[in-house]
């Protein structure tokens, strides 16, 4: 199994990337919604490191990752990432209850509307997402090897 092989790699960066590449080749080929829970954990947990590390909140919701915004809040539930997922909680909370548009135009129409008006708050929770020092990868690859009969 290609995931077990990937877990078998000594080097935690590696097996991460190895095991998003399967994951990243099942949602092209099917789509999000043919992905397992398991899955889906790992490929919205590669989405928010990806986005966070290269512009914070803002680009985050801007792009894909920002789509699956509640999915990613219950991947850190799933990895056990309380820290982590206490600031994308806080994060979420700005868009005061409204389900967040997993349409890009729709959602960055909303956002900007937010941002105008929290953009000292978003960028706190920028600090503070890097703040919390949790190994998201590592976090990841223990659910995964606990979980290695869900993926397909």
């Amino acid at each position: 199994m290609e995931i077990q092989a990937a877990l078998d790699v000594a080097d935690e960066t590696d097996s991460f990337l190895q095991i998003t590449d399967v994951i990243y080749d099942k949602e092209a080929d099917s789509g999000f919604e043919a992905l397992t829970d398991a899955e889906k954990t790992v490929f919205c947990i590669d989405m928010l490191l990806k986005e966070m590390e290269n512009g914070g909140f803002v680009q985050f919701i801007h792009h894909e990752a920002g789509a699956y915004a509640e999915e990613t809040l219950e991947a850190l539930e799933r990895i056990k990432a309380k820290g982590t997922h206490a600031v994308l909680e806080r994060f979420l909370d700005l868009f005061d209850g409204e389900k967040i548009p997993r349409d890009e135009d729709e959602r960055v129409e909303m956002f900007d509307q937010i941002e105008s008006e929290h953009a000292d708050e978003i960028a706190e929770l920028d600090d503070r997402f890097y703040d919390v020092g949790e190994n998201l990868v590592g976090l990841t690859l223990l659910f995964v090897s606990k979980n290695l009969k869900e993926f397909r």
